[in-house]
């Protein structure tokens, strides 16, 4: 299952939510939202501001340490926050990331933010700092398509882990999963699961839509075992699979290569005033004979 298929919305405050928002997908060693980059700090500020584009997210601020995007709101989530936060008098509430950048050695770590703001009537501005599993499964989802990796020692102790990579596969109003390939040695593989199988619910958890996965998974881990329920070749299957979590992280970021040109020395051959004069001083000093000197000084003019 590939990592970044969360969604980039993050939940406003305490409402309900599914297991997506009760569950971390990984805890760094700091238990910051935070991501490793293999470039400078001014290239990662560079990929997340086009991340924040792609999104259609606004680039409020940015220099090579820092960057500020503002994620627009839909109604329902306007009309909720400022229910929440404030009254009919204040203005909607605007949602905003913060992206903090420090590099060493070529490797850039990035610290992610979140917060929603809004001003009251008599013009004071009120704030609510974004926490908790919504923000940073949503947020972690946003760094490492921008191509961050985790920090060494990230745990991830929350969701299974079943070993196969797939490709959307829609059946009707509900989502699936088709498997295209089934990594060896993986609890998939040991239950049977097969590539072209079409997996459509995991733990009893149909997929309505492509984020239940996530919430299936995380009901998934708190059993030895559990079902996953599939199509194979028209015909539904029932599989057991084993309880498995995803390795703790281990790779270290290392910076990548450098791709600048190399710089282009040009070299100055000396003049043939100069070898002359060279020459001159070496027969002065008594090093050269006059004949010595003569014969040298024919080669250098081609005589």
């Amino acid at each position: 299952m590939r990592f970044g298929r969360l969604v980039f919305v993050v939940a406003l405050t305490h409402v309900s939510a599914p297991a997506l928002a009760d569950e971390f997908m990984a805890v760094t060693p700091t238990g910051a939202a935070e991501m490793l980059f293999p470039n400078h700090a001014t290239e990662v500020v560079g990929k997340l501001s086009n991340k924040c584009i792609d999104a259609r997210w606004t680039v409020i601020s940015s220099n090579p340490t820092d960057l500020v995007c503002e994620a627009p709101m839909n109604m329902g989530q306007s009309v909720l926050g400022q229910m929440l936060m404030g009254n009919s008098y204040s203005t909607p509430p605007r949602r905003f990331f913060r992206f903090n950048v420090a590099e060493i050695n070529g490797v850039s770590r990035v610290q992610a933010s979140g917060w929603m703001e809004l001003q009251m009537a008599f013009g004071q501005m009120k704030r609510t700092d974004f926490s908790g599993p919504e923000f940073q499964n949503s947020i972690f989802s946003f760094m490492s398509a921008a191509g961050g990796t985790f920090p060494v020692g990230t745990r991830f102790p929350n969701h299974v882990m079943m070993g196969f990579k797939s490709e959307d596969y829609p059946i009707g109003k509900n989502a699936a999963l088709r498997v295209t390939e089934v990594d060896p040695g993986s609890p998939a593989e040991a239950a049977g699961i097969k590539p072209n199988d079409i997996v459509f619910s995991v733990a009893g958890k149909k997929f309505k839509q492509y984020d239940d996965y996530l919430d299936a998974t995380a009901k998934a881990a708190q059993t030895p075992t559990y079902v996953v329920e599939l199509m194979r070749d028209g015909k539904p299957v029932k599989v057991t699979v084993a309880r498995a979590f995803r390795p703790d992280w281990t790779d270290v970021a290392k910076p990548a290569p450098d791709t600048s040109p190399a710089e282009v020395k040009v070299v100055t051959a000396p003049s043939v005033a100069d070898e002359l004069g060279k020459l001159a001083k070496l027969r002065d000093d008594g090093v050269l004979t006059d004949s010595e000197f003569d014969a040298q000084k024919k080669k250098l003019l081609g005589l």
